[in-house]
């Protein structure tokens, strides 16, 4: 009996050692996943912070380019309205240079019927006054004649000088229209470091052309050198030139042509 009762003792002791191993087993199983479930909440948590700054960043990178898209669509709508005038006012240049030459002709012309007539007067008043009989009649009809070409003569010269000055001033039309004064000044108003480019607050009011190049600045130090792409009414968007490119230029610096 007492065999027995000590058995009983020895099982029930083990149980209760058995029953206390698997229950730490399972407070160790129940700890480490319960730091595995927090390791995870708080990646959930970083994912989802980044994602939000993703998501702010993709939404502002939206807002650019649809505030760029519009920019360049502006700029080229420009640019055609200048590139038209441009050809306007080359075309007009050369029907001007057409209508010189033309007139030149017509004076070389007139010029020849001039000396021609003046040479008959000549003649007519010499033979006058060899013969007994003058017909004065012919002579005044060579004087009318004389006189009309010399009138017409004067006529063409003015018109020559009205011609010249149209197509002088035309060229320098031209020239305004293509070329982008020096010391234009004006400031960065946006970049764009992913496109290498820049957006500068002067345009065709203050007459940047296209192609013109800018040295931009920042506390009277060099920062790069940038080329004008295109042209708004009071913005053009600039492309960054890599071999002159010291550092990244910032919106508010300096660009001087």
């Amino acid at each position: 009996m007492k065999t027995v009762v000590r058995l009983a003792s020895i099982i029930v002791i083990l149980v209760s050692l058995g029953s206390l191993y698997f229950t730490q087993q399972i407070r160790n199983e129940r700890t480490a996943l319960q730091e595995e479930r927090a390791q995870l909440t708080e990646s959930l948590t970083q994912t989802k912070t980044s994602l939000a700054d993703t998501q702010a960043k993709l939404s502002e990178t939206q807002t650019t380019l649809a505030g760029v898209s519009n920019q360049l669509t502006s700029t080229v709508a420009a640019l055609d309205t200048a590139n038209k005038k441009v050809a306007s006012v080359t075309q007009e240049r050369e029907q001007a240079k057409t209508d010189l030459a033309g007139t030149q002709q017509k004076l070389q012309t007139a010029a020849g019927e001039l000396a021609a007539a003046q040479a008959e007067l000549k003649k007519a008043q010499e033979a006058a006054a060899a013969a007994p009989v003058v017909d004065m009649s012919q002579i005044e009809e060579l004087k009318k004649q004389v006189a009309a070409l010399t009138d017409e003569n004067k006529a063409l010269l003015a018109r020559i000088e009205v011609l010249r000055a149209d197509v002088k001033r035309l060229e320098l039309e031209n020239e305004d229209l293509r070329t982008t004064p020096v010391n234009t000044r004006g400031r960065v108003a946006g970049v764009e470091e992913r496109w290498n480019f820049l957006v500068l607050d002067i345009g065709q009011d203050q007459k940047v052309r296209k192609n013109a190049q800018f040295m931009i600045y920042r506390d009277g130090k060099f920062i790069c050198k940038a080329t004008i792409l295109s042209v708004g009414p009071n913005t053009a968007v600039a492309e960054v030139m890599p071999e002159f490119r010291r550092t990244d230029p910032q919106v508010g610096d300096l660009a001087v042509h």
